[in-house]
């Protein structure tokens, strides 16, 4: 009996060892410098995103990021995105331009931070290297995409430690799909930050990624690791 045991379970191991193989994995990486002037929040960040394990760079993108605050709870948000995106119908790099435009709502209870985020993304794509069989340019059926964005985290204040761990849900809401408005994407984060000194901070998560939307949505995986180095200027 201890014979069949063992036996059903290495089959049952190897059976998930090769399901987690052929998922999808993905990593995203950035390092990001900051600017705090009174109430108002500057920042500047690359990032470089891999799917298939390390296999291909799905995305590479420089961005530019303000934030100001309106009342102590309340923020304000602008940020421009230049990325050049892996177009993986046609398997060429494409660069596309992405606006946002938010405000973010924040809460202390105990030891705990909340944060709730809503806002509007836009992102315009280039289609000129989306040539189909005939030779005819295959336009993206939602260009430019416009999406509503919902964002909400919390984070724990470990007493003494210069760690903070805290998770993030996010969605993100099609609204101008020709076929009918729907959730495009899920996100659930955990992560874990570590504050190396006065100026320098690191960040850790682990991303679920339910990407639901059309065909041309950007893929980015659906098991992430994410890594960012933070810089505060003084």
């Amino acid at each position: 009996m201890r014979k069949i045991t063992f036996v059903l379970f290495l089959l049952a191991f190897l059976t998930g060892v090769k399901t987690m193989a052929q998922a999808q994995y993905g990593t995203w990486t950035s390092v990001g410098v900051e600017k705090k002037l009174g109430k108002w929040k500057l920042e500047a960040d690359t990032e470089i995103r891999t799917i298939y394990y390390l296999r291909l760079i799905n995305r590479w993108s420089i961005g530019l990021d303000a934030e100001y605050k309106i009342a102590k709870p309340l923020e304000v948000g602008l940020s421009y995105t230049l990325m050049n995106v892996l177009d993986q119908k046609y398997l060429n790099y494409q660069f596309r331009n992405r606006f946002n435009v938010g405000i973010t709502g924040k809460q202390k209870w105990g030891r705990f931070d909340f944060s709730l985020s809503e806002g509007l993304q836009l992102t315009t794509k280039n289609a000129s290297k989306r040539i189909d069989d005939y030779g005819n340019t295959d336009t993206y059926k939602i260009n430019p995409a416009l999406m509503w964005k919902n964002s909400m985290q919390a984070e724990y204040d470990i007493p003494k430690s210069k760690l903070t761990p805290g998770g993030e849900i996010e969605s993100y809401y099609e609204l101008n799909n020709p076929d009918g408005n729907k959730i495009d994407k899920l996100r659930y984060t955990l992560f874990l930050k570590y504050k190396i000194n006065k100026h320098n901070s690191l960040k850790l998560a682990g991303i679920y990624n339910d990407e639901l939307g059309s065909d041309d949505a950007d893929y980015s995986g659906k098991y992430i690791v994410d890594l960012k180095f933070s810089h505060t200027l003084k």
